[in-house]
């Protein structure tokens, strides 16, 4: 880390945040929106988002005035599914952000320039920003771009380069802030809890889904990533469970056991989560987050090729209930048949863990007040 720029001490004014977003999945979007909508509970708060993330999932839970730019802010991977990746296409992707890096870094650089903090979900782009705005930067991450491009690069050495200049970018963090569970644990400013959104009200949720006394409630997902190979026909067959399908289409549709839900902001997954007996999908930061926070057991589909992978199924594992399912059952459908047997949820659904959004909030606090 730098040495760091000068955190102004708070006016009467709103405190100006910048936050820069990682577009890749949605994971990042709403561990973001966690540690934002805890802040704002503190703090009257003005926000420039600058990300490729839909505003959607930023409009149905900030209440604060925000400015959003669509603007990439890193290259991520590019998926095949939710569950492979396309290294010769992130390729091509990252050496046209390199091309762009320039005249993208000065852009970004002259919508930050009035913000007071810039808080980046591992946006290398944005923490170039921010130093040529010359605004503090605070790196919030459970991994970063170079070490995941690492675990690659033995089969694609194009990739060291990019990691050369990645690192280059990370360095540029004036704070650091990791959230368990951690990838790889370096020296940080503060290390926190898992971060996910709050609940509302699951119970709510169950009844909207007309679950019936004795059904059980599972919940399908892909991290954003699409449900194409759901296997429908044996879903249909296990009339106790209900299936809910986030994302399937744009609108509700509601047959026999399935709940396929259209892209009303009102279904809020965190609550979908502590609604169900179980969550059932491919391991990502915030579908494990909202699983931890609600104690919901986990049927997780690894990632083989992609390094995360490995540290959230350790941590599922020892924190959850939790069964993993081969990747070629899940495209096959026979994991249907081997599902964990289910008890129905007596506990009332509230959140039984606390969640690292705030001890970030806490922590932004404090640096925005020149305590930190």
């Amino acid at each position: 880390m730098t040495s760091a720029p000068a955190v102004m001490k708070r006016s009467a004014r709103p405190a100006r945040i910048g936050a820069c977003v990682s577009g890749h999945g949605f994971g990042h979007a709403t561990r973001t929106i966690a540690v934002l909508q805890a802040l704002g509970q503190r703090m009257n708060v003005e926000l420039t988002v600058v990300t490729t993330t839909p505003v959607s999932l930023y409009k149905e839970s900030l209440a604060m005035p925000c400015r959003f730019h669509a603007c990439p802010v890193d290259v991520g991977l590019v998926q095949q599914s939710g569950l492979l990746v396309d290294i010769p296409a992130t390729l091509k992707m990252l050496r046209v952000f390199y091309q762009q890096a320039e005249q993208q870094v000065a852009h970004v650089a002259a919508l930050l320039a009035d913000c007071d903090l810039v808080l980046c979900d591992i946006a290398p782009l944005g923490l170039a920003a921010a130093k040529r705005a010359g605004v503090p930067a605070v790196l919030m991450e459970n991994f970063t771009w170079d070490w995941i491009y690492a675990a690659y690069a033995e089969h694609w050495p194009q990739l060291r380069e990019h990691i050369a200049h990645f690192t280059s970018f990370f360095e540029l963090a004036d704070y650091r802030v990791q959230a368990v569970p951690i990838c790889r644990m370096v020296p940080c400013d503060l290390q926190v809890e898992p971060i996910a959104r709050p609940l509302r009200n699951p119970e709510r949720l169950r009844k909207r889904l007309f679950l019936k006394p004795d059904q059980r409630l599972v919940l399908l997902t892909m991290g954003g990533m699409g449900l194409d190979q759901v296997p429908v026909t044996q879903l249909l067959e296990q009339e106790d469970t209900v299936f809910v399908l986030p994302g399937w289409s744009r609108e509700n549709e509601f047959t026999a056991n399935l709940r396929f839900l259209g892209s009303d902001s009102s279904w809020y997954h965190p609550d979908l989560m502590a609604a169900a007996d179980l969550v059932v999908g491919k391991l990502g930061y915030s579908t494990v987050a909202e699983a931890y926070q609600s104690g919901t057991p986990y049927a997780y589909v690894p990632r083989k090729d992609f390094a995360e992978s490995a540290v959230l199924a350790s941590f599922v594992s020892e924190h959850l209930p939790s069964r993993q399912i081969e990747p070629e059952l899940w495209v096959s459908g026979a994991w249907v048949s081997i599902l964990p047997p289910l008890p129905i949820r007596q506990e009332p659904l509230t959140s039984g863990r606390a969640t690292g959004a705030d001890q970030v909030a806490e922590w932004l606090v404090g640096l925005l007040d020149g305590d930190v």
